[in-house]
């Protein structure tokens, strides 16, 4: 037994410094492979794949970085360096390349980015320590050299991560929002990109003014899906982009703002409206999750050039030596490793970059039409840039629970055993019910009739003047009532937002289901369904994105909600959703009264089927699809 501890014990420490710098490789592999597509997929596997490299990246480079100073000063108290020491030294630079992360992904989510404080802690501790390690090691030879070479490549990565958190925080966004004029220049910066944008969309510009020139709608009817090149529709995006990033950190827009998107969208398609948006969006999702900022700037393409070349130099260079007997042979196969996955993702990072939108949008600004048509011709990389489908929940499946519940069935035959008691600790920390959130939550692809009701609709809700004069709620009211007609309706609008959403959640989910049960109209089934992916959709925000809509108490009346419906179901248990629907529309008739103990604090349960009774009366179904 002594024996095989003592084996086990010296492979550990031949091998864990060899483990971990090939699994900081994977992570890197991984995450630049991968984690720019979470951006367009929404696969459960996928994030988790990308969470757990995101986050074990960091933890397993520092753990390396430690072996390799800790083995370092073991072995120079006697003056002399182990070959193969010598060789792990060469490893740290790279460790400082992983740890700077790959173009694809700085940030796994918003918080990342305003810790970007911590993150220069970290830089500072973790380049203190190999740069110790590289100054212990110091020998003249040409392994130290190469060293050298390579610390500056990782030492530049590092950095540059650091100021990317640095600059899509919300702090450094709102500040680059204001420009600080020069007061010895009468030029403003903003003018001249907005001159450059608009000069490339085809404006008539002068240097020190926009002037807008505004078409009839009905000229450019007729034309505008054969007029409107991709090209174009990017420097409108990049042009939007200016002026919508201040939404993102909660600033106001101006008028002039508000009108200048309003002439662009006003003379598009609901085809070209939307894939503005959707390019508006990618540009943002670069900026705030990837290296987008540094990367299509001129001093982070040139900083890229010097490390692909000063990494093919210490290939070449390590390559032509004739003292790599002295190594042994896994810690050989580990440099050649290092040296050639670093090279092709550089390669890889770099067709990226020259396959983006945001080297079309540079190449367009600054007229190189000629290079911009030849990357067209051989485009490699063409990556939709979102997943185009929207997430459903359904609060009644959940609350009804439809899907028998996991960790039930799993207790009953384990209940013995440790498993569970461990199962027990899921579910007193919210894991398990956090995975059967997860499990109601489906996708659906969004139809081109949704985006061209959703973009009718904008448009002839921009024509009421209450929602451009008048405040929100006002606005909203007036809506409701003046032009859907409906007075009846209005208590359900003075509500708060997350009562409102849930609320018409609910009445959607039981109309929805009853005009299911019956025949109606074509057109009408088709308007239900529309009307039912929004509500869901914004239910889906309301439960598991709650910090995108306004701020309220959506858990709270959540969980009431979900409490009332188990209860007023418990008695006699229905047989289907349908007979659900039904039993409460009886319930907001009279018929079937919910007694005072169902009454939960928060619910919205007797409001959402009270509005839909009153929906489900309203003789003109169609109108019903509309609200």
């Amino acid at each position: 037994m002594e024996a095989l501890i003592q084996t086990l014990t010296n492979l550990w420490k031949e091998w864990q410094l060899r483990g971990l710098v090939l699994l900081s490789l994977i992570f890197q592999t991984i995450l630049i492979v991968v984690g720019n597509r979470r951006k367009y997929s929404n696969q459960l596997l996928l994030r988790f794949a990308v969470w757990v490299a995101y986050l074990a990246a960091e933890t397993v480079a520092t753990m390396a970085l430690g072996i390799i100073s800790s083995g370092l000063g073991d072995t120079s108290d006697n003056g002399e360096l182990d070959a193969n020491i010598e060789l792990h030294v060469l490893w740290a630079p790279f460790l400082l390349l992983h740890l700077g992360g790959p173009d694809t992904i700085t940030a796994y989510s918003l918080e990342d980015n305003e810790l970007w404080l911590r993150q220069l802690l970290q830089l500072a501790l973790q380049t203190g320590v190999a740069f110790y390690t590289f100054i212990m090691a110091w020998r003249g030879s040409h392994l130290s050299i190469l060293s050298f070479l390579m610390v500056f490549v990782g030492l530049s990565k590092y950095v540059e991560r650091t100021w990317v958190l640095r600059s899509a925080s919300s702090e450094q966004i709102k500040g680059s929002m204001v420009a600080h004029p020069d007061l010895t220049s009468t030029i403003n910066p903003n003018l001249l990109k907005e001159y450059d944008v608009k000069r490339e969309e085809g404006y008539n510009v002068i240097p020190n003014r926009v002037i807008d020139i505004q078409l009839p709608i009905e000229a450019l009817a007729a034309s505008e899906d054969d007029s409107i090149s991709e090209t174009n529709l990017l420097l409108k995006a990049y042009g939007l982009l200016q002026i919508f990033k201040r939404i993102f950190v909660n600033l106001l827009l101006n008028s002039r703002d508000r009108d200048t998107s309003l002439a662009i969208f006003q003379n598009l398609s609901f085809e070209k409206a939307f894939q503005v948006v959707e390019m508006e969006l990618a540009f943002m999702y670069d900026l705030l999750y990837t290296k987008a900022s540094v990367v299509y700037s001129c001093w982070g393409l040139i900083l890229r050039c010097i490390n692909l070349s000063l990494t093919c130099i210490v290939l070449v260079l390590f390559s032509l030596a004739d003292d790599k007997h002295k190594y042994k042979k896994a810690d050989l196969v580990i440099t050649f490793l290092l040296l050639v996955v670093a090279i092709a993702l550089d390669i890889y990072a770099a067709l990226v970059i020259l396959f983006s939108d945001w080297t079309f949008v540079w190449l367009s600004l600054h007229r190189r039409t000629s290079i911009l048509k030849t990357i067209t011709c051989i485009q490699l990389f063409k990556n939709p840039r979102w997943s185009n489908s929207m997430a459903q929940y359904n609060l009644l499946s959940f609350a009804l629970r439809e899907k028998p519940m996991i960790y039930d069935p799993m207790l009953s035959e384990v209940k013995p055993h440790l498993c569970h008691r461990v199962l027990k600790l899921f579910k007193f920390l919210d894991i398990v019910e956090k995975l059967e959130k997860e499990r109601y939550v489906t996708k659906e692809v969004i139809r081109d009739s949704l985006k061209q009701w959703i973009f009718k609709h904008l448009k002839e809700k921009r024509k009421v003047q209450a929602t451009v004069h008048d405040t929100i709620d006002v606005g909203r009211q007036k809506f409701a009532v003046e032009i859907h007609g409906h007075g009846e309706l209005k208590w359900s609008m003075e509500k708060g937002f997350d009562e409102r959403v849930l609320i018409w959640h609910i009445a959607t989910d039981i109309c929805y289901c009853l005009e299911e049960s019956r025949e109606s109209d074509q057109a009408i089934q088709s308007k239900g369904e529309m009307s039912i992916l929004l509500s869901r959709y914004m239910l889906h925000l309301l439960v598991n994105y709650p910090s995108m809509l306004p701020a309220g108490v959506g858990d709270i009346i959540i969980g009431d909600t979900c409490t009332e419906v188990k209860k007023f179901c418990t008695p006699d248990k229905p047989k289907n959703k349908i007979d659900a629907c039904n039993r409460l529309v009886n319930a907001a008739t009279g018929t079937e009264l919910l007694g005072e103990r169902y009454r939960a604090r928060k619910s919205m349960l007797s409001s959402g089927y009270s509005l839909a009774k009153t929906l489900n009366e309203i003789p003109n179904k169609e109108e019903v699809t509309k609200k």
